[in-house]
C-alpha cells in the first residue's frame, strides 16, 4: 500500500488546465524540477490499473507545465482517450523510488476532469464532480451534471450523453418551454418534467420586453426580481425538488442530469439542494452558483434568445403572439443572464429563517430521511 505524507510534493502549486485534444499541468514555482517526479496512469475511462503505467512527458521548461495529450495516453495505456475519460495521474518523488529501503512512497493524486463540458451548443454543461465535503469526502465526477436547455443538442453531444453513462434527465423548465424548444436526446432517453415557475418570473421577463422602458435596465429592480425568485423557490416548490431527489436516488447506478432553460436559476437552488444533502459547505456551493458568469458567454447568449425571442407561439396568449419577432432590451437580458452571490443568499437566508437551516429545510420540507441522505451519499462521493 503506496501511504501519502507531508512532503515536498504538497508545497508544489499546480493548475490543471484543459487544451485542445488533452490537458496541461502547470507549476508556478520556476525552482521545481518536474523530471524528479515521474507521472503514472492509475485510472482511465473507468479502468483502474493493478499497476500504475509511468508516462514519457516532455517538461516545457518556458512554460513550467508538462502536456498530457489523448494521444499519448492512448498509446501509454491501450485504451481509447477523450474529454470525458477523467485519468488519474499520479506524481511520485523519486528519490522514494530510488530508496529501495523506503516503505512510503511521496505521491499526489490528479484527477484530469472537465468541470465545463465541451459540448458544441448547449450551454453551461458542466460536472458537479470534484466539490469537497465537511466530512473530507468529494462528489464523484461524471455522475451529477447541470446545464441549460437541451433543445439544440448536437448528434455529438447525443453520443456525449451516451458516453457519461446518462440514464436520468429532471427538467425544470414549464411546460410552453419545453414545448417551445423540445430536448434533442439519444433514442431512448426521456427527461422527467418537473415544471417549476417561481412566481415573479413572468415580471422579471416582462423587464426585457420593451426596449425603451428605463425600469427594464434598472439593475436594482432586476436585483430585486432574482432574489424574490429564489426565496419563491424556497417556500413554493418543495414539491418538484423532492421529486428531483426522487430521480437522484431511482437512478443512483447511472448518472443523471438537472436542468432549465438558462441553467442558472431553477437549476441553481436545485444545485444547492443536491451538494447541501451531500454535505458540501454553502460556501462552496455559493462559488459553484458563481461559476456561470465564468462559462456563459453572455453576449453569445443574447444573440442566441435574439434569434429565436418570441418566435415560437406555442403555448402563447394572443397578447403573447402579437409580440412575436418584437425588438427587446438587450441590456437588461444581459444582465438577466448572469448570476450574483445575493441571489442565491436570499434562498439560503429564507432557509435559515424560515426553515432552521439547511439540514432541517431538506429532512422537515423536502422531506429527506436518514436513509435517504446516506444513499445519496453512497452512489454521490467518493469513499
Amino acid at each position: 500500500m503506496i501511504n501519502l505524507k507531508q512532503s515536498r510534493l504538497n508545497s508544489i502549486d499546480l493548475s490543471i488546465i484543459p487544451i485542445a485534444e488533452g490537458w496541461k499541468i502547470q507549476w508556478q514555482c520556476e525552482s521545481v524540477d518536474m523530471n524528479k517526479y515521474p507521472l503514472f496512469c492509475e485510472q482511465l475511462a473507468g479502468k483502474i490499473f493493478a499497476n500504475p503505467i509511468r508516462l514519457s512527458i516532455a517538461i516545457e521548461g518556458a512554460t513550467n507545465s508538462v502536456k498530457l495529450s489523448y494521444a499519448m495516453l492512448q498509446a501509454a495505456t491501450g485504451v481509447a482517450v477523450d474529454a470525458y475519460s477523467h485519468p488519474v495521474i499520479v506524481m511520485v518523488d523519486a528519490n522514494d523510488i530510488a530508496d529501495s529501503d523506503s516503505d512510503e512512497v511521496l505521491e499526489q493524486r490528479i484527477r484530469l476532469a472537465p468541470r465545463l463540458l465541451p459540448m458544441t451548443a448547449t450551454s453551461n454543461f458542466r460536472d458537479y464532480g470534484g466539490q469537497l465535503t465537511i466530512e473530507g469526502r468529494q462528489v464523484i465526477w461524471g455522475k451529477l451534471f447541470r446545464t441549460g436547455h437541451m433543445g439544440e443538442m448536437s448528434e455529438a453531444d447525443k453520443q456525449a450523453l451516451l458516453q457519461l453513462n446518462i440514464k436520468a434527465i429532471c427538467d425544470f423548465r414549464r411546460a410552453e418551454e419545453m414545448a417551445g424548444r423540445p430536448s434533442q436526446l439519444p433514442e431512448g432517453l426521456a427527461p422527467t418534467a418537473i415544471s417549476i415557475s417561481p412566481g415573479s418570473a413572468n415580471n422579471l421577463f416582462s423587464a426585457i420586453d420593451d426596449e425603451d422602458a428605463s425600469e427594464a435596465i434598472d439593475e436594482e429592480a432586476i436585483d430585486a426580481f432574482m432574489q424574490e425568485i429564489n426565496r419563491d423557490l424556497v417556500v413554493s416548490h418543495q414539491s418538484s425538488y423532492r421529486q428531483m431527489f426522487d430521480v437522484l436516488i431511482q437512478h443512483a447506478d447511472s448518472s443523471s442530469i438537472i436542468h432549465c432553460s438558462a441553467g442558472k436559476d431553477r437549476t441553481g437552488f436545485g444545485g444547492l439542494l443536491v451538494l447541501s444533502a451531500l454535505g458540501v459547505e454553502l460556501s462552496e456551493v455559493m462559488l459553484d452558483y458563481l461559476r456561470t458568469n465564468e462559462y456563459v458567454d453572455i453576449a453569445k447568449e443574447v444573440e442566441r434568445w435574439s434569434a429565436s425571442y418570441h418566435t415560437d407561439t406555442q403555448g402563447l396568449d394572443k397578447t403573447q403572439k402579437n409580440k412575436t419577432k418584437k425588438s427587446f432590451n438587450r441590456s437588461a437580458l444581459a444582465m438577466i443572464l448572469k448570476v450574483k452571490p445575493s441571489y442565491l443568499q436570499a434562498a439560503i437566508d429564507t432557509i435559515d429563517n424560515e426553515y432552521g437551516g439547511i439540514d432541517s429545510y431538506l429532512r422537515t420540507q423536502i422531506g429527506l430521511s436518514d436513509n435517504d441522505f446516506s444513499l445519496l451519499k453512497k452512489h454521490y462521493l467518493y469513499s
